[in-house]
């Protein structure tokens, strides 16, 4: 059953938070170690690695009540239009109290997520393409082939061709579900 928009966006929104608490949790651990409190530490850890589990739980949730490509596109839409402003929002201001070194780096971050925005779009692009070309091209090509060395008396060349276009049909399909479960 496919999830209602209230519950699927509680979800996300719980994704988030959880993954944002587990870093926090696990920084902030991170921290303690090196100030050598250890005991703290390793409370947090135990802490966070339940935040983490929380947010895996919930991830796989969506993953399986949402079109994985649908996810990675909204994924590279935020990324590339809200993240990148949000970064470069919080940079000015913090150019205009006079933090300049952390201007340069939400500049630099922001030019990241736009980075990770373009390699997102461009994975489902690239498996896209990848299944068309598979099953239009190669398919055709090798039949074509195959049809030429049937005509010139190769039917052993023709009859291993034949073989390997079902085979690319095969992986064709193979890259759609791929490209579908992403």
């Amino acid at each position: 059953m496919a999830l209602g928009k209230e519950t699927e966006m509680g979800l996300k929104e719980l994704f988030k938070a959880n993954a944002e608490d587990y870093l926090m949790l696990t920084f902030l651990a991170n921290k303690l170690e090196k100030m050598g409190r250890t005991e703290e530490a390793k409370m947090l850890r135990e802490k966070a690695t339940v935040e983490y589990g929380h947010a895996t739980g919930i991830f796989e949730k969506l993953l399986a009540n949402y079109d994985a490509s649908k996810l990675l596109g909204d994924f590279a839409k935020e990324e590339d239009e809200e993240h990148v402003s949000e970064y470069n929002n919080v940079a000015m201001k913090a150019k205009e109290e006079g933090h300049n070194d952390i201007e340069a780096m939400l500049c630099a971050y922001a030019d990241q997520e736009k980075g990770i925005a373009e390699a997102s779009k461009k994975v489902l692009a690239m498996i896209g393409d990848f299944a068309k070309e598979e099953d239009e091209e190669h398919v055709s090509e090798y039949n074509n082939v195959a049809m030429k060395a049937k005509e010139e008396g190769h039917n052993d060349i023709e009859a291993m061709l034949c073989a390997y276009a079902e085979q690319e049909k095969d992986i064709a399909e193979t890259a759609k579900k791929v490209a579908k479960a992403l």
